[in-house]
């Protein structure tokens, strides 16, 4: 990895492009490298100590995404209105909820469906949007038993009529954080809902209750450890500004449901015997889903299709194509981890190109910059060094 420095030299090259004025794209970059590394180096450890060939592969896969040749800050990109910005990026993701320029992607496209799916749902009289947060109390389990609680006692919460009866539509997203370096994982929900006066008591009943059922089903005891003997949940009123008490800007309260399953930091609290596990819990899970109006286009209700995550496939257009991690796993089972190794290096050289290509064409008058040194211009910018040449 080059210094901050270095860096600064290979910026200075190129005359034609303004130089990024945000100098924390530059630390902001370097440290999704850093970041990506470390995690990557921590589960290829776990993988060996576990002897699990796909972890192994997947943390192949992360190590290359951290590589100097894949991330980039670029100037002079325009969005659809032609507004110009900065930013950063990653030419490749490998489709791992550890890599963080994957997260990053993922929330992006969760906040977008957020968007669109409280669109769907207009509200009714008496009805106003609102923000809440159902938490779990603390008990020992492991990462993926927690997680299946969670989701378990989210889907009889839904079924219960006080919520059918207060809730028309919502977008619902999980979240957790490690505590307490690793020994204690704290899952919670956030909804953005459509609904009429509620009364965050209630809520903590009804949110109680459906947790205390989906652990009877798991024979786990909770033990809620508060005065009134209720989990702890919170009701916001989303507003335009989120000014004033108990309220929450909308687009602070997309941020909160789509911002991320994980922090990246917070990966590498984790107990290393557990990140396998936790990687294949949280792998192709949706970051968001919707319920009620909200799961609907025109007013019918309609069955989405199950979300396929084709990133990290041997072939994007192929929605049978075997997952690239898997075609890895075969291969280190076979001992034959070179030659995976080659042949993963191969193929994202291959996905970099391409999208070196789709970057230039998307965003003409950009000038990207990785943090290998390399350069890259738009298609717009490369007529005009060709024109000046000439």
């Amino acid at each position: 990895m080059q210094s901050r420095e270095t860096l600064q030299s290979n910026y200075n090259t190129n005359s034609l492009a303004r130089k990024p004025e945000d100098r924390s794209l530059i630390d902001r970059a370097l440290h999704r490298q850093r970041l990506t590394k470390r995690i990557g180096r921590a589960l290829e450890s776990s993988a060996f100590a576990c002897e699990d060939p796909e972890a192994l592969a997947v943390a192949d896969m992360i190590c290359e995404g951290a590589r100097g040749e894949n991330i980039f800050i670029a100037t002079d990109m325009h969005d659809a209105d032609g507004v110009c910005f900065d930013g950063l990026g990653s030419l490749t993701r490998c489709g791992s909820r550890l890599d963080p320029a994957y997260m990053k992607a993922c929330s992006a496209r969760a906040r977008r469906r957020a968007r669109e799916a409280l669109d769907r749902c207009k509200p009714q009289a008496g009805e106003h949007l609102r923000f809440l947060t159902l938490t779990m109390p603390p008990f020992n389990a492991d990462f993926v038993q927690k997680l299946d609680l969670l989701d378990a006692a989210l889907v009889l919460l839904k079924k219960r009529a006080w919520f059918k009866n207060h809730v028309r539509g919502a977008v619902i997203g999980t979240e957790f954080t490690v505590r307490e370096y690793g020994n204690h994982y704290h899952v919670h929900a956030h909804m953005l809902v459509w609904s009429k006066w509620v009364v965050w008591w209630k809520l903590g009943d009804q949110w109680s209750e459906s947790l205390e059922s989906a652990a009877a089903k798991f024979d786990i005891h909770l033990d809620f450890g508060t005065e009134h003997n209720r989990a702890v949940v919170d009701v916001r009123l989303v507003t335009a500004k989120g000014r004033g008490k108990g309220t929450i800007s909308l687009e602070d309260a997309i941020q909160e449901t789509c911002k991320y399953t994980v922090k990246g930091s917070d990966f590498e609290k984790v107990p290393q015997a557990e990140l396998p596990a936790v990687e294949r819990a949280l792998y192709r899970r949706r970051m968001v889903e919707t319920y009620g109006e909200c799961n609907s286009q025109k007013g019918t209700a309609v069955e989405k299709a199950p979300y396929l995550d084709k990133t990290g496939t041997t072939d994007g257009a192929d929605t049978l194509a075997q997952p690239l991690r898997k075609v890895g796993a075969r291969m280190i089972r076979a001992g034959k981890r070179d030659l995976w190794l080659e042949y993963l290096s191969a193929k994202y050289a291959a996905r970099r190109a391409w999208r070196k290509k789709q970057l230039a064409a998307r965003y003409p008058l950009a000038v990207f910059r990785f943090l290998n040194g390399e350069v890259l211009y738009g298609v717009a910018v490369q007529v005009e060094k060709a024109f000046n040449t000439a």
